[in-house]
């Protein structure tokens, strides 16, 4: 395997694994909704997840190639079929603005508490970043990820083992009884499928165009067999975690950037800053789907699609971060489950 190769395969993963290491992942508050109140047998669905984003992210990416997929509409409309994907597709756009909202809302949120400045600049201050990298299109995506997701993967796994190890883990941390309240499906398994879904049409967003440009096929499994893997563990990581500082990481905003307060000065500054890129890379992903969609949709250019959905974030970003991650993710995961499983029968029975 060359050099050329190799690198290649780094850049599918990172691009992967970085549109879904988001703030609300990264902040564990999206992985504690989801898995860690189910108690231990959420991390059975997160073992679950782990996989299907390896095998799923493999479908996607060879649909993409199969298709010279310029958008994730068209492969969308290749899954789905017109009449579904007509109606999905309008709510997608919907919640990949709903997201760049939270990111958006994360920041001004983190401006706010951390560091005692105003939550209008942190939004500002995000925004700009996001249009002057989305400006440069694809490339400029996949350079932001290949940089971001190896940092904030060494500062997530320092901060876990940190934790494991100052706690000295045994298993009967993890033995949790499942919460009866808020939560956002009746059973681990669907609540895991969920979780899938949204995330598997956020990535779409970005691994279907790029799909189309990988002409070696190898690169795009080994990539994402290597972005589920790096998932998994990061995911299984900051479960952990959360998991060992129960109950009081359930009532955080941002469960993970508590945690990281009670370690060393450094672990704390470096996740301030790790956990705003996070945000920064999910954001992009969302953004350049929305642009892409409203520009095909309006006929206006690239730039004033930017500065008109940008500026409707910006808006909307004052509901909050927790409680949009609580509104907005659940519902999506629902809307977007057929998807899933179409991917899913076509990864047997392709057409």
């Amino acid at each position: 395997m060359t050099a050329g190769t190799m690198l290649n395969i780094a850049k599918v993963s990172a691009t992967y694994a970085g549109t879904i290491m988001g703030a609300g992942f990264a902040s564990g508050q999206e992985l504690t909704q989801f898995f860690v109140i189910y108690g231990s047998m959420g991390l059975v669905g997160l073992a679950v997840t782990g996989c299907l984003f390896s095998w799923l992210g493999i479908q996607i990416l060879e649909i993409g190639y199969k298709i010279k997929a310029t958008s994730f509409h068209q492969l969308l409309y290749y899954v789905c079929g017109k009449r579904i994907a007509l109606l999905l597709d309008g709510i997608i756009t919907f919640f990949l603005f709903g997201v760049l909202t939270i990111m958006l809302a994360g920041a001004g949120t983190l401006c706010q508490d951390t560091f005692k400045l105003p939550y209008a600049l942190g939004l500002l201050i995000m925004a700009l970043s996001l249009i002057i990298t989305t400006l440069y299109g694809l490339k400029g995506i996949t350079t932001a990820n290949i940089i971001i997701t190896p940092l904030l993967t060494i500062t997530i796994i320092a901060i876990g083992l940190y934790s494991l190890i100052h706690h000295q883990f045994s298993l009967s941390m993890i033995d949790l009884p499942p919460h009866t309240i808020d939560l956002p499906a009746p059973h681990w398994l669907l609540a895991s499928l969920l979780y899938l879904s949204y995330n598997l049409v956020m990535s779409a967003t970005v691994l279907a165009p790029l799909g189309a440009c990988i002409t070696q096929r190898s690169v795009r499994i080994l990539g994402s067999i290597a972005g589920g893997l790096i998932l998994l563990l990061l995911a299984g990581l900051v479960a952990l975690v959360v998991m060992i500082h129960y109950p009081q990481s359930l009532d955080m905003e941002i469960p993970m950037l508590y945690i990281a307060s009670l370690q060393h000065t450094l672990h704390h500054t470096s996740y301030i800053f790790m956990f705003v890129a996070a945000m920064y890379t999910t954001g992009l992903a969302c953004l350049y789907g929305c642009v892409t969609k409203f520009t095909a949709t309006t006929g206006l250019s690239t730039r004033s699609s930017l500065l008109i959905l940008i500026a409707l974030s910006l808006v909307f970003s004052h509901v909050g971060f927790a409680d949009l991650i609580a509104i907005i993710f659940p519902l999506f995961g629902y809307a977007t489950l057929w998807f899933t499983c179409r991917l899913l029968y076509l990864s047997f029975f392709p057409k």
